[in-house]
């Protein structure tokens, strides 16, 4: 039935004002009229109708048709009323195109505000306040249908005719004043409603309302307007008061998702403006040809040609940018992934893809699938999101090269349908490589921290051990030195054995020393090279109880860092199983592996228990193969523990 009524709406627009064209070449309708304001409400009330649905929001698709259809078959009427201006038809339907108006307009401004967006007032309260409403609705309709013509707005437009029920208290100061105190108690009546329902939602319905509200607002400034202006161009605002509001329920409708009519929006924009450019491109196609081949023959036939040629491209570009209005940009993934990858190339710093990339990936996926909040979350806690709002949320892992690296989550208050589960994979897809990128710039500068901590801590403590034990042994033993001297003229016996207690001292600062400059760097790494360390080493760790086995082979061309952090995860990792796996056998493996130098350090000792932290040694092994662009692995079991590292060779 909504259908019926929104085409019957529109139609009786359409006709009433080409009969309004016919009227005014034919010199039957003079001076100004409501003809505009009719036209501009049937059109635009009647679409809205169409484009609900039998299940949306009831008492709504019937109110916005019957404002459409009074105002069209009132047009219509005073039109075929002109035509037929002598007969006793053509003055009743004059009476009724003079009137018909009258209803819907009213209703705009009293009924809609007090029933929108869900077709029913607040609460029994307002139920009750809204008869008001349907009374002033009531009332001004059978007022104007008394009225006398000479006592209405535009009497010269109705040519001299009397209304057949016209009665002179209809339209008398007394009526006017009583009429127009209850338009004005049911207008403030129904913006309060609208208002308070406003103030009382939140997240979505606030932003559908927000729509709403400024429509209706705009409708009836302009209404106000329409009474003040001239007769001339009274019509012309009235006309353009009736498009705010339809405008405004558009936007809630196809931005915000009021009453979820998205599939119906589209469909019928693309077809509304795809039949504009068709009747406009043959139109054009006749007129200039019309000359040259004939306006009757050979023109219709070349724009009937040039028509069928150009509608399906005409139809594939207004869908490709209907969908884009409606849907956001689920029908256009690429574009979207063209401008993250633009924003991803734009980043330079990791503040940059922190701060900028990923806030612009959320705001694209949160436009593209018009919902009210998206949110990435990465796997080291950062959290960035876009939006706020509840509802239906759907979760996407965010995977690139077989590793996890968060999750996006996204909500919206509808449900989303198969394709936008498609198109949200999509964007997860392009998400994770954001996400990816984030969480290596942000390791990067972790790692770039944690050298420079690193630094800053070896310093410290090789100040440390300088200053608090080979300064002063150092010191000591030069003021040993120089009481030796002292006393050697005198008593040499005396120097000669303060020297000789001094040499073990000696002896051990120089130990000392040596072993301040292996931990910088072994000296074995330099003498015999990384296989013979390793070995040496080996055999240095092998107990009674643990023997350790190596098998290392000889790389050459190592850098210097890449030498140290293996010498290190070696000793680290072979002293452990050594000392705390109970093991007979450690075997240690030093080889070359496509470009990497790969360690390993397997035992047969007891495994690692199920809950254990980390300690510092592990730590600083794991830290010495991320600080190269490696990585350590420590795979444990009833059958003993390994512990795997793979470390570029030209890392530096």
């Amino acid at each position: 039935m909504g259908v019926v009524i929104g085409v019957l709406a529109v139609l009786g627009g359409l006709v009433g004002a080409g009969l309004h064209a016919v009227n005014a070449a034919a010199g039957r309708s003079s001076g100004p009229s409501f003809w505009l304001m009719e036209l501009a409400a049937a059109v635009a009330y009647g679409l809205a109708c169409l484009l609900l649905r039998a299940t949306d929001a009831r008492l709504i698709r019937p109110l916005l048709g019957a404002i459409g259809l009074s105002q069209g078959v009132a047009l219509l009427a005073s039109e075929v009323g002109a035509l037929t201006a002598d007969s006793t038809p053509g003055n009743w339907l004059t009476w009724l195109g003079a009137w018909l108006w009258a209803p819907g307009y009213v209703a705009i401004a009293v009924l809609l505000p007090i029933l929108l967006p869900d077709g029913r007032p607040m609460s029994a309260g307002w139920r009750r306040i809204s008869w008001l409403s349907w009374a002033t609705v009531v009332l001004v309709a059978v007022s104007w249908a008394l009225t006398p013509y000479e006592g209405q707005d535009f009497p010269e437009a109705l040519r001299g005719a009397t209304n057949p029920v016209g009665v002179a208290a209809a339209g008398g100061p007394v009526a006017g004043v009583v009429i127009g105190v209850l338009l004005l108690a049911a207008v403030i009546v129904g913006f309060a409603s609208l208002v308070i329902r406003w103030r009382r939602v939140a997240d979505l319905e606030r932003q559908q309302l927000k729509w709403v509200l400024v429509g209706y607002a705009c409708t009836i400034v302009l209404f106000a307007v329409a009474r003040l202006v001239p007769a001339g161009i009274t019509g012309l605002v009235a006309g353009l008061a009736m498009l705010p509001l339809p405008i405004a329920i558009g936007i809630a409708v196809m931005r915000y998702g009021l009453w979820d009519v998205d599939i119906v929006i589209s469909r019928a924009l693309v077809y509304a403006a795809l039949s504009t450019l068709v009747i406009g491109l043959y139109a054009v196609t006749v007129w200039l040809a019309g000359d040259r081949l004939g306006a009757t023959t050979g023109a219709p036939i070349l724009a009937t040609t040039v028509v069928a040629l150009a509608a399906l491209p005409l139809r594939s570009w207004l869908q490709r940018h209907v969908n884009r209005l409606v849907h956001g940009d689920v029908e256009e993934p690429y574009a979207v992934l063209a401008r993250l990858g633009t924003r991803l190339a734009a980043a330079t710093t990791p503040d940059d893809l922190s701060e900028r990339v990923l806030p612009s990936v959320v705001e694209q996926v949160a436009r593209s699938l018009r919902a009210q909040q998206a949110t990435i979350v990465l796997r080291d806690g950062l959290v960035t999101s876009y939006g706020e709002g509840t509802g239906i949320g759907m979760t996407v892992e965010l995977e690139y090269a077989g590793e996890h690296f968060g999750r996006l989550t996204v909500t919206r208050s509808t449900e989303f349908d198969g394709h936008e589960v498609r198109a949200l994979d999509r964007l997860a897809a392009q998400a994770a490589v954001a996400a990816h990128t984030v969480l290596l710039a942000r390791e990067a500068q972790r790692a770039r921290e944690a050298v420079v901590v690193a630094r800053e801590e070896e310093r410290r403590r090789l100040r440390r051990d300088l200053h608090d034990g080979i300064g002063p042994s150092l010191a000591a033993l030069a003021l040993h030195v120089e009481t030796a001297r002292d006393i050697a003229a005198d008593d040499p016996e005396a120097a000669r054995k303060l020297l000789d207690r001094l040499v073990p001292r000696l002896n051990a600062s120089v130990a000392d020393v040596r072993a301040l400059v292996h931990e910088l760097r072994p000296p074995m790494l330099d003498e015999l090279g990384l296989a013979a360390a390793v070995r040496e080493l080996g055999d240095r760790l092998s107990t009674g109880t643990t023997r350790v086995r190596v098998s290392a082979d000889e790389i050459a061309g190592l850098p210097a860092a890449v030498e140290v952090a293996a010498y290190h995860i070696v000793s680290e990792a072979t002293g452990n199983a050594v000392r705390h796996a109970g093991a007979g056998t450690v075997a240690v493996r030093v080889r070359d592996a496509d470009g990497c130098v790969c360690i390993e350090v397997a035992d047969d000792g007891c495994g690692l228990p199920d809950q254990v932290r980390p300690g510092v040694g592990t730590s600083s092994m794991r830290e010495r193969a991320e600080e190269l662009g490696g990585q350590l692995r420590i795979d444990s079991g009833p059958a003993g523990t390994t512990v795997t590292a793979l470390l570029p060779k030209g890392a530096s």
